[in-house]
């Protein structure tokens, strides 16, 4: 026999833990805190997901299903050409971390607190990193294809580093670095790739 109808939606819930955690990251967000933004008490919490860390690989989840795939969305378009594609992503992260609003790449604050010995956190990590970096040599494999990008160009390792610099810009967004050092990182890492 099933129990009580929740009162809450379990949706809405694991969005506001989401943006918790992307705000706070794991280690500085108390039960208390997600009680509080949840506006669910402690049973129903754990009834639902179980333990605040199945909470918080679910809110993971939550932002790869829709900040990171709108992102590789972005990139994986065939409408456009590839680097324009790149260059209105990048952009677009530029402008967010730049904006004095940024809360970082939720992504990024899991691996500041991740520990080394902690196999499934890490494993996660690293599977939705390489969605990302996957979107990005796709981009830039048809670029080079289609001729934006410089022939040149190592296709994955161009990735990996467009990966390791969104993250740099998510970090910089956390301290308020400021648009013009956005535009900066973005304008140095597209003119990397082009002729």
């Amino acid at each position: 026999m099933a129990g009580p109808a929740k009162k809450f939606d379990p949706e809405v819930a694991l969005e506001s833990a989401r943006d918790l955690f992307w705000e706070r990251g794991f280690d500085g967000t108390g039960v208390s805190d997600l009680e509080g933004a949840l506006g669910i008490g402690r049973k129903s919490l754990y009834d639902t997901f179980g333990s605040k860390r199945g909470l918080f690989l679910r809110a993971l989840e939550k932002y790869v299903d829709t900040v990171i795939d709108r992102i590789c969305g972005r990139l994986e378009s065939r409408t456009g050409p590839a680097i324009e594609n790149l260059e209105q992503a990048l952009s677009k992260l530029g402008e967010y971390h730049g904006s004095g609003k940024s809360d970082g790449c939720l992504l990024g604050v899991a691996m500041g607190q991740a520990c080394r010995g902690d196999e499934e956190l890490t494993a996660i990590l690293r599977s939705y990193l390489a969605r990302l970096e996957k979107a990005l040599e796709s981009a830039i494999r048809r670029g080079i294809d289609e001729g934006g990008i410089r022939s040149g160009v190592r296709a994955k390792d161009a990735a990996r580093n467009l990966v390791a610099v969104t993250q740099g810009m998510a970090l910089l967004g956390r301290v308020d670095a400021g648009r013009a050092t956005q535009r900066s990182i973005v304008r140095a890492a597209l003119n990397s790739l082009r002729d």
